[in-house]
């Protein structure tokens, strides 16, 4: 989500190809597939049973992050549920554009998001949108509104993009306060420690807190790609703002937020300030900042709950 920091047409062969790999209610390996939307080949990985009706879409952050850290997410599928994640345009295993803003506004990424879910054959998914992954996830059901059964939060990007200003300033200063501790170090040393850690120390709780190795998925990785899709992404959505859309939205919301996430105290009330008609649960996880992997109990609870798996 950070910008200075952090620099459909489905096929009947593509649709038949996801039902047959993932018709077994009992499937535990994840499948990974292609999905095309307008000339773009996005990496869609398939986990648990989406014949079941019951598809939950993780929509990971960035922009010009990948899907990986968010793996761990795949706990909760099962034969009664499908959880989906995929690398957006121009990152990861997906394809890119050609590298123009108009390539990559909120409407293509809503586009990208859909053509997945068709691919899934259903008419409805719940979506779960993490960082700017949230930004996408607040733009698509108001865009497709009937498409979505329920929104799940987490760390999201607000609904403006004067918003979003106010959170990357949150994180300037927060970045400022650990480099003056010697938490962050400004100029690392290429493919050292600091350089692999970068700024991320920033979005947590405990600025010591790293991904466990037995978690699933890895910690985010930033490259040229990122960082170029970064800067595309934000120019192409200077002036968004989703606000008078959210608040005509009535569907179940989680809004989930770590304490000591830095933007949490700009872009949780406005938020809930946008979804005046929508039945809004907030929950706040103590000693926690942007990524749930800092506290992983509370939030697959708080998740199952919602999602009524306990």
């Amino acid at each position: 989500m950070k910008q200075s920091v952090f620099r459909v047409m489905m096929s009947g062969i593509i649709l038949a190809f996801l039902g047959a790999a993932c018709s077994s209610p009992h499937a535990t390996i994840p499948q990974e597939h292609t999905v095309e939307n307008d000339g773009i080949a996005l990496h869609v990985r398939v986990a648990g049973n989406p014949t079941s009706g019951n598809v939950l879409i993780a929509i990971h952050g960035g922009p010009g992050m990948t899907h990986d850290y968010m793996l761990n997410i795949e706990k909760l599928a099962g034969p009664d549920l499908a959880v989906v994640t995929y690398d957006q345009r121009g990152v990861g295993r997906s394809s890119s554009p050609e590298a123009d803003p108009t390539n990559y506004a909120l409407a293509q990424y809503a586009e990208d998001l859909d053509a997945v879910r068709a691919a899934l054959d259903v008419e409805q998914v719940i979506l779960f949108g993490h960082s700017w992954g949230g930004i996408v996830a607040q733009y698509y059901a108001t865009h497709y509104p009937d498409r979505v059964s329920a929104l799940i939060l987490m760390g999201s990007g607000p609904p403006t993009h004067e918003g979003t200003l106010q959170c990357q300033d949150a994180l300037v200063q927060r970045i400022i306060t650990l480099m003056q501790q010697g938490m962050i170090i400004e100029n690392p040393e290429s493919g050292s420690q600091a350089a692999v850690v970068g700024y991320l120390p920033a979005y947590f709780s405990d600025p010591n807190f790293w991904f466990s190795p037995d978690d699933p998925g890895r910690a985010p990785k930033i490259d040229e790609r990122t960082t170029l899709v970064n800067d595309l992404t934000w120019a192409a959505n200077a002036d968004y703002d989703l606000t008078a859309d959210l608040a005509r939205l009535n569907q179940r919301v989680l809004n989930l937020w770590g304490e000591d996430d830095p933007v949490r105290q700009i872009s949780s009330p406005m938020i809930i300030t946008a979804l005046p008609n929508a039945d809004l649960e907030t929950v706040v996880f103590n000693h926690c900042g942007h990524f749930w992997q800092e506290c992983p109990e509370p939030f697959f609870k708080a998740i199952s709950e919602f999602l009524s798996l306990e």
